[in-house]
């Protein structure tokens, strides 16, 4: 029998996920540490299998669609598939430095993440935006870098491969729109999935809880997508940073 509390957690950020188009690391993380109890390693790598497996369905959406930049996402990942196995290592190091005090420390780096996340998704919703056209749009060293910090961040808190990178794609190469969407999801796709076995084979992800969670999830994100169209996206996407920032400092 899946508990409940889990499956309505897999249904809330089912449906935050299709109505924002928020990655579930900036929602699922926090709330299975505040309200499921889960501690934040085990928070970590099983968010970033439940994100696998529901990113990788998404993203053969998005590739028979062609709504995706896949150069872009190969020089994102040059950076990021790296930047999140040294993420994952440095749960580790964590621990073998401050021993129990890892678990509580990473709290903190993970409101950290949140807070960051928030400011992503405000600067979305305000249209805040760099990119001017292709003279200044960065080259793939420097976008390498995006994703190396975004890799990073996603492989020690399991938060950015939605929310930051988004933000990121809209403030530097002016995406927006499905093709922005399209380029996310398939690159969090394969962002996760590495995160996610090196998670793994460190045991790391809680299958008990993962079950339930990708039960909730599926109707969760048919709601949301329902919803999509018939709620204003800016006010949904100010809401959205509210409800991070809020959630970080409850995690302080």
């Amino acid at each position: 029998m899946f508990d409940p509390t889990l499956v309505g957690l897999g249904f809330a950020v089912g449906t935050l996920i299709g109505l924002t188009g928020i990655g579930g690391g900036a929602l699922l993380t926090p709330l299975l540490i505040l309200v499921a109890g889960v501690r934040p390693s085990i928070a970590v790598g099983t968010d970033l299998a439940f994100a696998a497996l529901t990113k990788l369905v998404g993203a053969g959406v998005h590739l028979r669609h062609g709504s995706t930049d896949l150069k872009l996402v190969a020089r994102l990942a040059v950076g990021s598939v790296p930047g999140a196995l040294l993420g994952t290592r440095a749960i580790g190091l964590l621990e073998g430095t401050v021993g129990a005090g890892a678990e509580p420390l990473l709290a903190r780096v993970i409101a950290v993440a949140l807070i960051l996340a928030a400011a992503a998704s405000l600067a979305r919703a305000l249209g805040v935006s760099w990119s001017a056209g292709a003279a200044t749009t960065p080259g793939p060293v420097t976008a390498a870098l995006i994703g190396l910090l975004v890799g990073f961040l996603v492989g020690l808190t399991s938060i950015g491969a939605g929310s930051i990178l988004m933000a990121a794609l809209a403030l530097f190469y002016g995406l927006s729109g499905t093709r922005s969407v399209g380029t996310d999801v398939v690159h969090g796709a394969v962002l996760a999935a590495v995160a996610a076995l090196a998670y793994g084979a460190q045991g790391r992800v809680e299958l008990q809880v993962l079950g339930p969670l990708l039960v909730g999830s599926l109707p969760g994100a048919i709601v949301g997508g329902a919803l999509c169209s018939r709620l204003p996206g800016r006010v949904v996407r100010l809401g959205v940073a509210g409800l991070l920032m809020v959630t970080a400092l409850r995690l302080l």
